[in-house]
Order: structure tokens, then C-alpha cells, then sequence
């Protein structure tokens, strides 16, 4: 498979009352403003515009050229994170043909960082990350859109962009300056290509300072023809950034569950939101010697449960966040009242068979980490 796939439970992605929206910069007409993501068709695109929602109301964000300002959201379905553009326009409505430029590229950790799965559910929550981005100083003044756009991590290959209304203000530069941004990406709505799950994301052309938050979860490098595995930045004449400046992991890293199976957590009403979510990669499961391995024998945990079967994906559960471990292979969580699909962990590594809060996963006779709820 190209990209070792990341999974996360249809019922962690079924919280889609905590989609982001954007707070600032202020978006066209907030009280019309959903919390969704573009509609797969890219009949929405620009900015959600619809028959209903319109480049109409909301606050001016008046910028001043080569000023600082902040991103921010509310909403708690971070995803998993991913990655982000700030971007630009001189036109106010921007239609389907406005020429969108990036200013400012978060390449990983956003809307939030070290959060694996969402955070607990809220859609005015203010949890999320806040970024700081620069407005370039030589470009021309004048009214027009600003926008925000992300590309989610985990979860449905979906594209969100917000945008509002703006005015830059100052001496001014010259609008080559603006043309020789980069352009905006547009991925995974009508008949663009779709970003691959699991990875952050690199931008082929990210502009002249991207933030740059990729993990540990490896990493695809993206422009509007697709997306390709690994750091690819630097690798065409017009990229911002050399390949060689950025800490990524590698693309071939994958959480526990491994062989295309992912543990995500969401972090619970209990759970500190900047605390990140543990997450254990298969190749720890490989470090102890074989004769160990050949004495591993999990227990069940006492008063866990049996775990000697599987609830079916979407059947009710009560615990939220209770794992159930079946025959020590595979496990699946309860999240948001339901079980969810049953998946295999990662080779050379078994669970404790049975229900309980914590995994329990053993890797080669050895217990290795508790995965939590």
C-alpha cells in the first residue's frame, strides 16, 4: 500500500457537531457560518458560499501590511490534526475563479498539536491551536478575502476553508509581489486528487515561512496535482523549502494496530487538552528477543470481561472509552455510545483479552503500554 492507512472508528467520526469553524480571522457572516467541511462535490467552493450562506455580514479584518496576526477556531473535531493554509484574495465576494495566494503554511499540528484523535466533543470549545501568521508587506493594499483551509489527518478525505471579509491597509507594493505566491491547494472535493490518511502534510510550495509541526506520524508532501509519500519539499524550482530542513518522521511509521489498523483516542472531559495522546509505534513491539517472545502468555484482566467476542461496529456500548480485547489479536473501543469496527493490532504484539480501560498491549512477552481511555 503507498501509505501505511491510519483507521479511526465511524463513531469518532461521527461527531461532527464539534467541526472547526473559524474565529479569527472573523469569517463572512458568523451566525450563518456551519461547521462542516466542503461538500465533496466542491459545489460549496469557494468559502461554503451556498444559497444561504453568502460573502455577506461579518466583521472587516483591517490588516496592516507585514502585521502579525492570529488564527484561532472553536469546534473540538480536530481530527487528528493535519495541516493548513492561510490565503488571499483581492476579490470581495471571491467566486469559483477568484486567484487564491498562500501567506502563511501550517505543515502538521492543525487546527490543533499532539492531539491523535479529537478533542472532548464541544463546538464552541476553544481548545484548538492558535497560530500566528504574517501578512506580507509587499503587496498591494486594498479590500478583498481572506480564508483558511485544512486538510484533516484522519478521518473522511475532506477539505474545510473558511474565509472573510478583508482590508489591507499601508504604503503598499506591487502586485507581481502577490502573483508570486504560491497557490492555494485544493485537494479532495470534486475532481481534485484526495489526500492519503494518516500522515501530515507537506506543501509543495508552502510559501517563505512555514510552520512546521510534522510529527510522528510520517509524512506526504501535496500540491494541486496530488500528493506524494515522504518529504518532497524542495524537490522543484519553485519550492520554498529545502528537503532537508524538516524533522519528519518517517512515512513508514505506524501506530499501534499496525498493518493498516490505528489506535486514536479521543481525550476525555477529564483529560488536560494540551496533554497529547499516547501513542506506541509497532516497530517498539519488535525490540525484545525471541525467547521471550516464545514465554509471552496474557492474562484476562481480572473482572475485564470475557473479550471472547466482538460487538458488531455500531451496536450499543455503555463505558465510553471501555477497549475490548478479542483472543488477544484484535481489539475495537467504545466511543460516543457505540462499538466500533474490530481491528487486528500490529504484528508481534496481542492485548489482554477481555474489557477493561486499559489495553493492556504486550509485545513479545512483555507488557509494553497501557493504552487508556
Amino acid at each position: 500500500m503507498f501509505f501505511a492507512k491510519t483507521t479511526i472508528s465511524a463513531a469518532i467520526l461521527a461527531a461532527v457537531n464539534g467541526h472547526m469553524i473559524m474565529t479569527s480571522p472573523s469569517p463572512f457572516d458568523p451566525e450563518k457560518l456551519n461547521n462542516s467541511p466542503l461538500d465533496a462535490s466542491g459545489s460549496d467552493f469557494p468559502c461554503k458560499f451556498n444559497d444561504v450562506y453568502t460573502a455577506t455580514g461579518g466583521t472587516v479584518n483591517t490588516y496592516e501590511l507585514g502585521s502579525s496576526q492570529q488564527l484561532a477556531f472553536k469546534g473540538s473535531a480536530v481530527h487528528g490534526g493535519g495541516s493548513c493554509q492561510v490565503v488571499m484574495t483581492y476579490d470581495n465576494p471571491p467566486t469559483k475563479d477568484s486567484v487564491w495566494k498562500v501567506i502563511h503554511s501550517i505543515e502538521g499540528g492543525c487546527p490543533a498539536k499532539g492531539v491523535a484523535g479529537n478533542l472532548p466533543e464541544n463546538p464552541n470549545g476553544d481548545g484548538a491551536g492558535k497560530y500566528t501568521f504574517q501578512v506580507p508587506s509587499d503587496i498591494p493594499a486594498g479590500k478583498g478575502s481572506i480564508g483558511w483551509t485544512w486538510f484533516n489527518r484522519i478521518g473522511n478525505r475532506e477539505m474545510y476553508m473558511n474565509c472573510g471579509p478583508l482590508e489591507l491597509t499601508g504604503s503598499g507594493g506591487d502586485k507581481a509581489n502577490f502573483d508570486a505566491l504560491p497557490d492555494m491547494v485544493v485537494l479532495n472535493i470534486g475532481s481534485h486528487p484526495k489526500t492519503p490518511e494518516g500522515v501530515d502534510y507537506k506543501f509543495m510550495k508552502a510559501g517563505a515561512s512555514p510552520e512546521n509541526n510534522i510529527g510522528q506520524y510520517g509524512v506526504a508532501t501535496c500540491d494541486n496535482d496530488g500528493c506524494k509519500e515522504g518529504d518532497q519539499a524542495g524537490s522543484d524550482s519553485g519550492s520554498d523549502t529545502p528537503a532537508s530542513s524538516s524533522p519528519a518522521a518517517s512515512p513508514t511509521s505506524t501506530p499501534a494496530g499496525g498493518n493498516g489498523g490505528g489506535v486514536f483516542l479521543t481525550t476525555g472531559p477529564d483529560t488536560p487538552t494540551s496533554t497529547p495522546v499516547a501513542t506506541t509505534t509497532a516497530a517498539a513491539a519488535t525490540t525484545t528477543t525471541a525467547a521471550a517472545s516464545a514465554s509471552a502468555t496474557p492474562t484476562a484482566n481480572p473482572g475485564s470481561g470475557s473479550g471472547s467476542s466482538s460487538g458488531s461496529a455500531g451496536s450499543a456500548c455503555s463505558t465510553e472509552g471501555m477497549w475490548n480485547c478479542i483472543d488477544g489479536s484484535k481489539y475495537q473501543q467504545c466511543a460516543s455510545g457505540q462499538w466500533s469496527a474490530v481491528m487486528p493490532m500490529a504484528a508481534g504484539t496481542k492485548c489482554t483479552p477481555g474489557q477493561s480501560m486499559d489495553l493492556g498491549m504486550i509485545a513479545a512477552g512483555r507488557r509494553v503500554r497501557a493504552f487508556r481511555a
